[in-house]
C-alpha cells in the first residue's frame, strides 16, 4: 500500500485548494502544509470533503453504465459499456482518495479530538472513517483495514476479510455513537460542518443508518430494521454530497464531467431512462404510478447531442423549464437518506411478511407522494405529474399490476422485486445501486447490455496497489468475481 502518511499532506492540500474558492469552505488561509500541527476543527472539513469526492467520484459513472443507467458514446467511454474493458489503473484515484484524503484524516482528526477531550467531534470523524471504509469494502471485497498504519511504519498492510471489516465498522459506529451522545467538550463545530452545522443529534442519526445499511450488506434483515428505525426519519436530515457553482472548484462532478469536461462521452440512453419514459413499452408506471415528474427531473430527450436520452443536467440553458435536473451544476447528490431508511425497512419486512413488506413499502410510497427525490428540493420536479398511490395485496397477485410480466411470481418475491427495482431507479448516481444488484443476485431484474460476459461484481484492485503492496489478493479478482459477502 501507497505511504499513507507521508502522503496526507498533498492529498488534504488538494482537497483544500479544489473547494477554496467556495462559499461553505472558511478559514483556507490555514496552512495544509501542517497538517499534523492543526487542531481537529481545523481538520474536520477537510474529512468531510474527502469523503464526499470518494463518494461521488468518476467511478460512479461507471456503475451507472455497466448498470445500464447510462451510456459510453466517444472514445474510451464507448468502453465502459462493457465492464471486462475496465483497467485496474482506472481505480487509483478513488483508491487513494478513500484511503489517504478521507481515512487517514479521519483517524488523525480523532485521535486530536480525544486529547481535545471533545468527544462528539470523535463520534463524528468515526462515522466518516465508517461510511468511507464500508464502501471501500462493499466495491472491492477484502481490503486493508486493521493494519492500517498512519505512522507510515507499514507500507504493506495485511487484506481483512469483507466479513470482518463489516464487524469492525459495527462496532466503530457503536463507539461513535456512544461519543455523540457524550455532553461534555466543544462539540463539531458548526461552521466546519457542512451536512449537519454541528448537530450531534443528526450525526448520530446518521451512525444509526450507516448501521442498518451494513447490516442490510451481510443480509442481517432483523438488525437492519432495528437500526433503520433510529437512522434519518426526515428527508430534511438526509446525507447529501453538497456543490456549488464554480467550474473546477465546486460543480456536481457529473454535471462538470456531461457540460465541461466531455460533454459527447456519456449519455442518458439506457434500459432504467426506458424504465421511466411514460412512451415506452417498459415503462414502470402503471393506474397508481406515474413516472413523468422523475423521469424530467432525471433525464432528457434528444436536446444535446443525442437522439435518444441525456442525463438531465438543466442548469445554464434556456431549454424546457430551466430548472435544474438531477445531475444539475449545484445539484445535491444523496449519500445516505431517509429514503433508504425506509427501503431498508421495507425489504427487511418483506422477507419476513408479505403484509408487513406491503405496508411499511406504501409508507415510502407516501413519502415518495409528496415530491420527495423527485426535484432538488424534494417538492417535485417543474410541471411534471407524479403520483404513488398506495399498492394492495391484488396488485402483486399473479397477473397483477406489478405481478404481470413473464413467469409469474409469489406475491412475496413480486413485493421484494418492485422493492429492489425503485431502488434502481432511487439510488441512482451513488454505490448504493451497485450494492443492491451484486447482493441480491439482480432481484430487480435490471437488463444489462446484452454480449458482454458475466456480470459486474466488483472493482478492481487499483493498479497502485498491486505494484506496491505484496498482500493485495492474488490472482487479482476480475470484476465478474463476486465477493464474499455480495454473492
Amino acid at each position: 500500500m501507497k505511504n499513507i502518511f507521508l502522503k496526507t499532506t498533498s492529498y488534504f492540500f488538494l482537497a483544500i485548494t479544489l473547494f477554496s474558492c467556495t462559499d461553505y469552505v472558511s478559514e483556507t488561509n490555514v496552512d495544509p502544509d501542517l497538517i499534523t500541527e492543526s487542531d481537529a476543527k481545523n481538520l474536520f472539513q477537510g474529512v468531510l470533503l474527502a469523503n464526499q469526492f470518494f463518494q461521488t467520484s468518476s467511478n460512479t459513472r461507471d456503475v451507472m453504465i455497466w448498470l445500464n443507467q447510462a451510456n459510453g458514446e466517444n472514445r474510451q467511454y464507448v468502453s465502459l459499456n462493457d465492464w471486462n474493458l475496465s483497467t485496474a489503473s482506472s481505480f487509483d484515484d478513488s483508491w487513494n482518495q478513500a484511503y489517504v484524503n478521507c481515512i487517514t484524516n479521519a483517524k488523525i482528526t480523532a485521535a486530536k479530538a480525544t486529547k481535545e477531550l471533545n468527544p462528539r467531534l470523535v463520534g463524528a470523524a468515526q462515522v466518516i472513517e465508517a461510511h468511507c471504509m464500508g464502501t471501500i469494502t462493499s466495491l472491492w471485497g477484502d481490503a486493508p483495514y486493521s493494519e492500517l498504519d498512519i505512522t507510515g511504519k507499514n507500507l504493506t498492510p495485511k487484506y481483512d476479510s469483507q466479513t470482518a471489516i463489516y464487524a469492525s465498522l459495527q462496532a466503530l459506529l457503536d463507539k461513535a455513537i456512544v461519543n455523540l451522545s457524550a455532553t461534555t467538550g466543544k462539540g463539531i463545530p458548526a461552521d466546519k460542518d457542512l451536512y449537519y452545522s454541528g448537530s450531534a443529534a443528526k450525526w448520530l442519526k446518521l451512525a444509526y443508518s450507516l448501521k442498518a445499511r451494513y447490516y442490510l450488506h451481510v443480509k442481517d434483515y432483523t438488525k437492519a430494521k432495528q437500526n433503520a428505525l433510529l437512522g434519518i426519519n426526515n428527508a430534511n436530515d438526509d446525507f447529501k454530497a453538497q456543490f456549488g457553482s464554480g467550474y473546477l472548484q465546486s460543480f456536481n462532478p457529473f454535471y462538470s464531467f456531461l457540460i465541461y469536461d466531455r460533454d459527447d462521452y456519456m449519455s442518458g440512453d439506457s434500459y432504467a431512462a426506458r424504465l421511466l419514459d411514460p412512451s415506452t413499452s417498459i415503462y414502470r408506471g402503471n393506474a397508481k404510478t406515474d413516472e413523468s415528474a422523475r423521469f424530467e427531473f432525471t433525464y432528457h430527450t434528444g436536446l444535446y447531442y443525442f437522439s435518444n436520452y441525456e442525463l438531465n443536467f438543466q442548469c445554464d440553458f434556456d431549454w424546457g423549464e430551466g430548472l435544474n435536473g438531477k445531475f444539475g451544476g449545484d445539484s445535491a447528490m444523496p449519500m445516505v437518506t431517509y429514503g433508504e431508511m425506509l427501503l431498508i425497512i421495507a425489504e427487511a419486512d418483506a422477507r419476513t411478511s408479505f403484509s408487513n413488506g406491503l405496508t411499511s413499502y406504501n409508507a415510502y410510497r407516501a413519502l415518495l407522494n409528496t415530491g420527495y427525490s423527485i426535484g432538488v428540493d424534494n417538492s417535485g420536479y417543474g410541471v411534471g405529474t407524479f403520483a404513488y398511490s398506495a399498492y394492495d395485496a391484488a396488485d402483486f397477485a399473479a397477473g397483477g399490476m406489478e405481478n404481470n410480466s413473464g413467469t409469474a411470481l409469489s406475491q412475496q418475491n413480486a413485493l421484494i422485486r418492485e422493492i429492489f427495482e425503485e431502488k434502481y431507479i432511487y439510488l441512482m448516481g451513488s454505490y448504493e445501486s451497485f450494492t443492491d444488484y451484486r447482493r441480491s443476485n439482480n432481484a430487480a431484474q435490471i437488463q444489462l447490455k446484452t454480449g458482454k460476459a458475466g456480470t459486474p461484481q466488483r472493482f478492481l484492485y487499483p493498479q497502485v496497489e498491486i505494484n506496491a503492496n505484496p498482500n493485495t489478493p492474488s490472482p487479482v479478482p476480475s470484476i465478474v468475481t463476486k465477493t464474499t459477502v455480495h454473492n
